[in-house]
Formats: C-alpha cells, sequence, structure tokens
C-alpha cells in the first residue's frame, strides 16, 4: 500500500456478504481459531478481575489483540494454519505496537467524550441532586429519563459514538497490513465508511439478523439448560454467554478484516484477488 490506500466503493449486496465471508473464512481453521478466541478470553477474564486499571488496559491494548485476530485471518486466506500465539503477532514490532495502543487510547478517549455528552445533557435536564437522589431508585431513575427532555443528547452521544467505531473500524487493519500511522489510519477508515454507507448498510442489516439469530438460540438454551439442570444450568448459561460472545467478537473480526480486503483491496497473495472483486461490486474511488 505504498503511496497511501487506494480506497474501492462497494455495494449494499457487497456489505451483506461481508460477515458471512468472514464466518466461512474462520471455519477454514476452527481448531486454530478456537485456541486464539480461547486465549482471548482468558485475558479478558484476567484483566476484568483487577478494579477500573484492568478495565482500562484491556479497551488501551484491544486493537493490539484484534490485530493477531487480523493477521490470524490473513494466514488462514493464506492456508496457513495460526496457532494461539498469533493473537499476539501485532506486537514485536514497536511502531505498529504504538500505533495500535494509540488506537486503543481514541477508542478510550471517544467513549468516554460521548459518555460525557450524554451526562451532561442529562446534567442540563435534571438537578444534580435531585439526579444523586434518583440514582438509589432504578424506577424512579427511569421515570426521571422518560419525562426530561434526552432525546437530543442521546442522539448526539449516539452520533458522536458512531463516528469513533467508524474511525475504528478499519484503523487497526490499515495499521497492521497498510502501515499506515494511528492518525492517517483513522481518517482514512472514516473515509472507507462514509464513501461506503450503503456497504455499511447491508454490514448491519446482516449484523442485526445475526444478533436476533443468536439471541434466539441463546435463549432457548437458556431455558433449557436452567429448566434441566437446575443450579448447575446456571453456570453452563454463564459459559455459554462468554463463548458466544467471543465468538461473536471474532465474527465481527472475520467480517472487518473481508470488508477491508475488499475496500482496500489487501491480498496476501499475489496470484489471487481481493474478497469481494467479483466486478460490478467494486469501484475505485480516486
Amino acid at each position: 500500500m505504498s503511496g497511501g490506500p487506494r480506497l474501492q466503493r462497494a455495494s449494499f449486496s457487497a456489505g451483506l456478504r461481508w460477515l458471512p465471508a468472514g464466518a466461512e473464512l474462520m471455519f477454514r481453521s476452527p481448531a486454530g481459531m478456537i485456541g486464539i478466541a480461547a486465549l482471548w478470553l482468558l485475558l479478558t477474564m484476567v484483566a476484568m478481575m483487577i478494579p477500573l486499571l484492568g478495565q482500562l488496559l484491556l479497551v488501551l491494548f484491544t486493537p493490539l489483540l484484534t490485530g493477531g485476530v487480523l493477521i490470524a485471518f490473513d494466514k488462514i486466506r493464506q492456508r496457513i494454519t495460526p496457532g494461539p500465539s498469533t493473537l499476539f503477532a501485532a506486537w514485536p514490532e514497536p511502531r505498529r505496537r504504538i500505533d495500535l495502543i494509540l488506537l486503543g487510547s481514541f477508542s478510550l478517549a471517544g467513549s468516554m467524550l460521548a459518555a460525557g455528552v450524554l451526562v451532561g445533557w442529562l446534567g442540563s435536564q435534571l438537578d444534580p441532586t435531585e439526579l444523586e437522589a434518583l440514582a438509589n431508585s432504578p424506577e424512579a431513575l427511569a421515570q426521571a429519563l422518560i419525562e426530561a427532555n434526552v432525546g437530543t443528547g442521546l442522539l448526539l452521544a449516539a452520533l458522536l459514538f458512531s463516528l469513533v467505531l467508524a474511525a475504528l473500524f478499519f484503523a487497526i487493519p490499515l495499521v497492521v497490513f497498510g502501515r499506515l500511522p494511528a492518525l492517517a489510519a483513522l481518517i482514512n477508515s472514516l473515509r472507507a465508511v462514509i464513501f461506503n454507507w450503503l456497504a455499511f448498510i447491508g454490514f448491519g442489516l446482516a449484523t442485526i439478523t445475526m444478533a436476533i439469530g443468536l439471541g434466539i438460540i441463546l435463549a432457548l438454551l437458556m431455558a433449557v439448560f436452567s429448566l434441566a439442570l437446575g443450579q448447575a444450568g446456571m453456570i453452563l448459561i454463564q459459559l455459554l454467554i462468554l463463548a458466544m460472545t467471543m465468538f461473536v467478537q471474532m465474527l465481527m473480526a472475520g467480517a472487518q478484516y473481508v470488508g477491508f480486503c475488499h475496500l482496500f483491496g489487501w491480498n496476501p497473495n499475489a496470484s489471487a484477488g481481493p474478497p469481494g472483486d467479483d466486478g460490478d461490486d467494486g469501484q475505485l474511488i480516486a
């Protein structure tokens, strides 16, 4: 990607295919990806045991771990089985490591800013002492929020958070594969999402459909486990939720990788074309 990334335009149908294409890529090497997912889940659980600091470190280092997962998908596309240690494959190179941590810092700052916008708007609608008193009563707080004019604040916070997510979506693969610095990666990722808004509507629709399907499956399994196994079933339900959460995280990383290959033309194999390069789905943006 010397000379800057070249961006293509993707269609609505192309965005629909990113998620199943990511799943297909993941199931090419199930053992390798299960090992990576298990290690990622273990690190997440350990971090969550550390009050406050662990959660902050998790946010900061998530781009580094996600970069390792993207490298694993890249290896699978090259017909190489990734091992669990591939999760740390983005770590050794100092410049790439720093840029990915900077992306984690941007994610943390952007999330805090979005939350601050919402809290600030609520503070302007409700008296601080009243808000503090309502904090001890979830029902009263919910009723007060319904009566207050929170729509504008919620919309602003959602818009800001969406911009943060858009800037981060392709920033990690742009740093890992495109060798871009953090700021350039964020700008190019935001540009790619804006130019391909139609494809992201398709991707969002596929994601919502997947979430509904997995939610139904999870609800049915929870009902069966709780009725059949009682207290032991509750433990299995918690493990099932953790496993499904990690599955979704890996699946989203796969869709992120496929979308990146499609829009930016990344190709680890010189003899193969980028995923989604099927004629009318790709249009180069000057």
